[in-house]
């Protein structure tokens, strides 16, 4: 009986899963690419060799069974340095996207949920989307020195006051339902109706802004390392890769190839996922697929 029971299981869940990839093949296509990356950031010291390692008399080698996108003008290991500069922009945009949204959440429910802080809180959040990201990590790199910390500390804080007014607008609307003028009405304090009422309504928002927010960092990160305001050049990242290998562009195009083409990986199924989850959490939008 047991038998038949698994077996019954296992045919429902088959056609389950094939109508789910049948359905969002983007979504699937993106969680595929984005997990690779992953897993080959996690599992790299088994996957390729030494990224810091010097190598003059083999510098400059073209792609080959040896060195997979060759080697760069010190002889490094281009494909070791692609794979290991994943590590860093994968926990800058993570890092980025978890902070931006948890100090977002908190800000945009006490702005939406109270009123009388709604108006300076919301000028605070102008005044800091105001401020570019790369300005203000030039200007924090300039006050202390380069790392992941200053990359982070200066990505996350333009982001903040986007999540702010998602959050913003999303408690606005929900706090005039009935059921949370039900809550209200049967003497639920303040916290329970923020915290037991109203933020679940901006989860699904949020988890989607948040895979925006992580392939914007990421992008951004490249970026600042590419101007010399990020990470320091000693850390392979795909920025500081493309920086100090543009000049050997017409005769080593490998050594930018790999780095650039791992970028727009990331970036792409980053989108892929977000567009995917906007597409299941939205019930609009589900219901009409």
């Amino acid at each position: 009986m047991s038998t038949l029971n698994v077996g019954a299981a296992s045919t429902i869940r088959r056609p389950r899963v094939g109508r789910f990839i049948k359905r969002n093949p983007m979504l699937v296509l993106g969680l595929l690419i984005f997990g690779s990356i992953v897993l080959s950031a996690i599992f790299a010291p088994w996957l390729t060799g030494d990224p810091y390692g010097m190598m003059p008399s083999r510098r400059l080698l073209p792609a080959g069974a040896t060195y997979l996108l060759g080697t760069d003008p010190l002889g490094r290991d281009v494909f070791a340095r692609t794979i290991y500069g994943a590590r860093v922009s994968l926990t800058v945009g993570v890092c980025v996207a978890a902070v931006s949204v948890v100090i977002g959440l908190s800000l945009g429910l006490i702005a939406g949920y109270i009123r009388r802080t709604d108006a300076p809180l919301m000028r605070i959040m102008d005044a800091l989307m105001s401020v570019p990201a790369v300005m203000l990590a030039i200007a924090l790199v300039s006050l202390t020195q380069a790392s992941v910390i200053t990359v982070i500390v200066a990505i996350t804080i333009p982001e903040i006051p986007r999540v702010v007014r998602l959050v913003r607008a999303v408690v606005l609307s929900v706090r005039e339902q009935p059921f949370v003028q039900a809550a209200i009405a049967g003497g639920a304090r303040t916290p329970k109706v923020i915290i037991r009422h109203i933020m679940p309504s901006t989860i699904a928002p949020l988890i989607v802004q948040a895979t925006y927010i992580c392939a914007s960092a990421i992008l951004i990160e490249a970026a600042l390392s590419f101007l010399g305001a990020g990470t320091p050049p000693s850390i392979p990242t795909w920025g500081n890769m493309i920086a100090s290998n543009r000049l050997y562009l017409a005769k080593a195009p490998w050594t930018i190839f790999g780095p650039g083409l791992e970028l727009a990986l990331t970036v792409l199924a980053i989108n892929l996922i977000g567009d995917g989850l906007r597409d299941q959490l939205d019930p609009r939008l589900a219901r009409r697929m």
